[in-house]
């Protein structure tokens, strides 16, 4: 058995009518780190909105990084998963990835492509249990922009329109193309979008889909899944079935987010 943290929207350096959040920001952090010991957990997984802005002051990508490397002292065999959010600049959130891979945590940003193929690989991580073997994988899939997602106008949009032709296809392009490498293991996909259906917080959350798009179904991605790890949504929820989910923010990030509970899902 592994144990997965699923975790989204941080929103390191927001602040709240002038007000900076770094102080809650750390005490949380200082929880998670708790929480990742005391459950022992496997893999952390970030799924988008790392940061409350894609150009994130020096302050906040300092906290990020610190944060990081506590939970990985604190430790040392969990994988950590970060997924660009459409809060996150995914490239430069990227940009250390070479680094940060030597102390087992992966980012994945953009959807590439060569040739007209997926870059597959890049979004698979594999996931070790206490004795080290591989015992799961992480597909990580960051916000699709409209780059990410295939060409649009070759897609047959009658299942609602084309954007969720192309957020389908994508999910099952990635599935298909690596289910040799992952060798029949569970797998959790994870996901930054607005998923229909789901509670929006009021004044808190982007509409974000291209293509005049608002919402997708939750059968876009592929029910062999294990677990679907969501991002955007800051209210913890499940969507459609039990195992696609929202976690929600690590703090309320407005007013109108008081009222429910905050953290993250294991």
């Amino acid at each position: 058995m592994i144990r997965i943290l699923h975790t989204a929207d941080w929103h390191i350096g927001q602040t709240l009518r002038g007000f900076s959040r770094e102080h809650e920001h750390r005490k949380v952090f200082e929880r998670l780190e708790e929480i990742v010991v005391e459950r022992d957990v496997d893999a952390l997984v970030i799924a988008g909105d790392v940061f409350d802005s894609q150009n994130p002051s020096g302050e906040a990508q300092q906290l990020f990084y610190n944060t990081l490397v506590q939970l990985s002292r604190a430790h040392p065999r969990m994988a950590m998963v970060i997924a660009a959010g459409n809060h996150d600049a995914a490239g430069r959130l990227e940009a250390p990835r070479p680094l940060l891979e030597a102390f087992n945590i992966r980012v994945v940003g953009n959807v590439r492509r060569r040739e007209g193929r997926v870059e597959a690989a890049r979004h698979l991580v594999p996931i070790a249990d206490a004795s080290g073997a591989v015992a799961a994988h992480v597909l990580a899939v960051s916000y699709p922009t409209a780059a990410c997602l295939p060409n649009l106008t070759r897609l047959d949009g009658a299942a609602g329109s084309p954007v969720i032709a192309g957020v389908r296809s994508l999910y099952a392009e990635l599935v298909d193309t690596l289910r040799g490498p992952m060798d029949g293991l569970p797998f959790v996909l994870t996901g930054h979008l607005h998923v229909a259906g789901g509670i929006e917080s009021e004044g808190a959350e982007r509409r974000i889909l291209v293509g005049g798009q608002h919402a997708v179904p939750h059968d876009v991605f592929p029910a062999e899944a294990s677990y679907v790890a969501l991002g955007h949504l800051h209210k913890a929820q499940a969507i459609g079935r039990d195992t696609v989910r929202y976690s929600g923010s690590l703090i309320p990030l407005s007013a109108t987010e008081l009222p429910y509970a905050h953290g993250s899902l294991s």
